[in-house]
């Protein structure tokens, strides 16, 4: 089934969330086996340290739910006061973020409608609106998504985070719920808000 493509009138970054988002249903490539029974229980929890990938994301934290060793090179571009993107790459991206200000409804609409039949849970109410989900691509397309549309002060900023892999034994659900947390109170801290549920 075709997605449905953003309106032209969409922000640039809803237009670059929309094209990472779409890269996870690109490809009709065998699937690896979705998120087994033995998921219960992470190995260690997430932790918020230092030093940070993205802006946003503990580089301990990632590597501890994604099982990555292997050097990676950040990538970022935006606008600090409105929006950006990140990717860590080394063969390909393994793991990419996207946030900004502006079209948090449309964004997550389009999340809802190209992700809702794979989705494994919505968010907790308390941390925002959104959902986290798992398409069973190939990890190149990293088919580990996960959305949030929030408040802070007087916007309405969302972000996303899609992951090539998640390590065995680990929660995808617990360790995105975490990793959306944390990435929220960092958003707070460098744009001098107080973030709350949408």
């Amino acid at each position: 089934m075709p997605f449905r493509t953003a309106r032209q009138s969409r922000s640039t970054v809803a237009g670059l969330s929309l094209l990472f988002a779409l890269a996870a249903g690109c490809t009709d490539a065998p699937s690896p086996p979705s998120p087994g029974p033995e998921a219960k229980a992470s190995t260690s929890p997430v932790v918020d340290s230092s030093p940070y990938w993205c802006d946003f994301l503990p580089q301990q934290a990632v590597r501890a739910i994604t099982g990555l060793t292997v050097t990676v090179e950040e990538r970022k571009t935006g606008v600090p006061t409105t929006h950006g993107q990140c990717a860590l790459r080394n063969d390909y991206d393994r793991l990419s973020l996207v946030w900004s200000v502006r079209d948090g409804d449309g964004v997550l609409d389009i999340a809802r409608e190209n992700f809702g039949k794979s989705q494994l849970a919505a968010l907790p109410e308390d941390l925002g609106t959104g959902l986290t989900a798992y398409t069973a691509r190939l990890p190149r397309t990293r088919p580990y998504y996960t959305m949030m549309l929030f408040r802070c002060g007087d916007e309405r900023p969302w972000i996303s985070v899609d992951l090539s892999e998640v390590a065995k034994r680990r929660d995808p659900v617990n360790d995105l719920t975490q990793l959306l947390t944390i990435a929220r109170k960092r958003y707070g801290e460098l744009h001098e808000c107080t973030p709350k549920p949408n």
